[in-house]
Parts: structure tokens; sequence; C-alpha cells
């Protein structure tokens, strides 16, 4: 079930991202010879009007050809006969679709669950069993209010004082009154804290189901939230690559797969669309650098045409997607390798 999900979500972010190249090519005239899903060799397609609509058997995206993207065509329904700012639009429909379907997702989830509020209470969200927590009572609901004489406000906070006392004993003041002395441990396993509690300064408001513009304002704020934290990482893996440090976290589809499965199993259906409403930033912001083969490469060749007032050099063009094609499938292949190796 879990694979199926998987993979139902994958399509649904990739079949998105093509149908906004397909949209914005329609509109300004661009004959669409194949939309298709998947990369080839072609299992099935059919034709309906002058487009191929096709399932293709390397389920690792999907692909919208367009008449002349190649430079061949001829007519005023080529893609290569385009002004560039039509071209330009093109380009960017599928990064700036799969931006509206996250902040779509943002917003159904947040119609369930309710809108995040920042609070002056830092809660206890969850406890890790057989921690330290765990033998002095904690439990999920709890909220700290104070460290030894030190009155707690923000998650940030509560961590950086709880850092102060590694290996020691502490005081925690917990909800109004209650107090309770915890150790603070030294080396915790992963993914435990020092205490082995997960907390949260923010808690979800339900709000009217009327009230669909705060649901919407939500959806908005956090695919800027997450933008800023992909596009910073990006940069983080680009500057590690350059400098000869690659990346040892970085997955792909085995990998989300696994946290897939994950989320499902210890957060519900909900955190998994919310997953994929992320995925889906990460899919327009990685599709917009400036590579062969990805939307920023096509950009950029886009942007010379409208700076110089010529066309690119379409040989030097389809050279370089070729060979960014290559080598995005060999970076997928040894990530996916990465991923089996962790798996095992």
């Amino acid at each position: 079930m879990d694979l199926i999900i998987f993979v139902i979500a994958l399509s649904v972010l990739v079949l998105v991202h093509e149908f906004g190249h397909f949209f914005i090519a329609r509109k300004t005239g661009v004959k669409v010879e194949e939309f298709g899903l998947g990369l080839p060799p072609r299992i099935i397609g059919k034709k309906f009007g002058d487009t191929i609509y096709s399932i293709n058997l390397l389920p690792i995206g999907g692909f919208c050809k367009l008449y002349g993207e190649d430079g061949d065509g001829k007519g005023t329904d080529a893609f290569n006969h385009k002004k560039p700012w039509q071209k330009l639009l093109i380009v960017l429909g599928g990064v700036l679709m799969n931006l509206v379907l996250a902040v779509v997702i943002f917003t159904i989830v947040y119609l369930f669950t309710g809108i995040p509020k920042v609070t002056d209470q830092v809660k206890i969200l969850n406890v890790v069993a057989n921690s330290p927590a765990a033998s002095v009572g904690l439990k999920e609901g709890d909220w700290v209010k104070k460290i030894g004489d030190k009155e707690i406000k923000t998650a940030d906070e509560l961590t950086t004082e709880v850092g102060k006392y590694k290996g020691q004993k502490i005081d925690l003041t917990i909800n109004d009154n209650k107090l309770v002395n915890i150790e603070v441990r030294q080396n915790p396993p992963e993914g435990e804290g020092s205490m082995g509690i997960a907390i949260s300064n923010t808690e979800m408001v339900k709000i009217p189901w009327y009230r669909l513009d705060l649901s919407i304002k939500a959806g908005f704020e956090e695919a800027y939230y997450w933008g800023k934290i992909i596009a910073s990482g990006v940069g983080q893996m680009i500057g590690g690559l350059l400098t000869g440090n690659p990346p040892k976290d970085v997955s792909g589809p085995i990998g989300m797969y696994e946290a897939t499965s994950a989320i499902k199993q210890n957060q519900g259906l909900l955190a998994v669309i919310h997953f994929f409403g992320i995925v889906s930033v990460n899919l327009a912001i990685v599709n917009i650098l400036p590579f062969p083969a990805l939307d920023g490469g096509r950009i950029i060749f886009v942007l010379y045409e409208m700076i110089t007032r010529r066309k690119a050099n379409q040989k030097v063009e389809i050279v370089a997607n070729n060979l960014g094609m290559i080598l995005l499938l060999g970076l997928i292949l040894l990530i996916t390798i990465g991923d089996i190796r962790r798996f095992f």
C-alpha cells in the first residue's frame, strides 16, 4: 500500500510539472507532440488531436515534447519560432505549477489540521520510551515553564539552555508548578535528543471551514518557508560538490519511498500529503537550477536570445541538454545505489 501511495504521489508531482509546460505551450500556440509519464521506452501511447499521451518504462520523471524544441520546427506552431518571452513562459510553466501545487497541498492540510500559531508555551509533542523524560513521568501535552530559574518561552531557548547542562541533572518546572529533576544525556542515541523529548512552541489552531482565506495565506507562508530552507540546502550541496565535499544525506527515489512509508506509519496520511507538498517545492527549486536538461538550463539559452536578440546555436543547445541528461541520470543512479546500500 505504501508503494502505491508513493508511486501515485510522485506521478502527480511530475504530471503537474509537465502540465505546466503543456498548458502554456498550448496557450501560446505551440504544438505538443507527446505528453509522457516516465521516460522512454514507451509502454503505451494514445494520440488525441496532435498529441500522443504515453506511459513509459522508466518511472523517474516525465516529459512534454514540444514541436520545434530541437530547432527543426517550421511554422507558427513551432517552439523555435516563438518569441523569447513566450519561450520563457513555457519553460517556467512547470516550476510555477509545482509551486501552485505545493500551496494547494498545504492549504488542504491546514483545513483539516488547523493553522500553526506561535505561542509562548513550549509543549512536549513526544516522549521517547526508556529516555530520561520517560523515567521522570513527562508525557505528551506537558509544557516546560522553567529550566532552573530561567523562564522558557521558545523551543530554541529550551534547546540552548539544556545544552549547557550535558552530563548533569537539571530542574524543570512543568505546566504550572510541577518540579522534576531530569538527566541531560551527554551522548544520546541518534534522533532522541538529550532528554528524549520532541518539543514545539507552535500549536495548531482550528479554523472555520468558511475561512478558506486564512488557510490559503498559511499555505503560501508554508511554501515560502520551505522554499528558503530547500534553496539554502541546495546552495550548500552545490558548494560542497565544488569544494570536493559531496553531500552524504541526499536521497533518491528509494530514500523518498522509505521516508514516505515512515511518515505514513508514524504520523498518518495527512502528514504524507504535507511531505509531498515539500517535495513539490523541492522539485520547483531543483528544476530552476541553471543546469543543462533542467528548466533552468533552458532558461539560460532563452535569456541569451532575449539579451543578444540572436538565437543560440541549436547544435550547442542540443549537445548541452543531452550531456546534462546523461549526467542527471548518472547522478540519480549513484544516489539510488547509495539508498540501496543504506537500506541493507
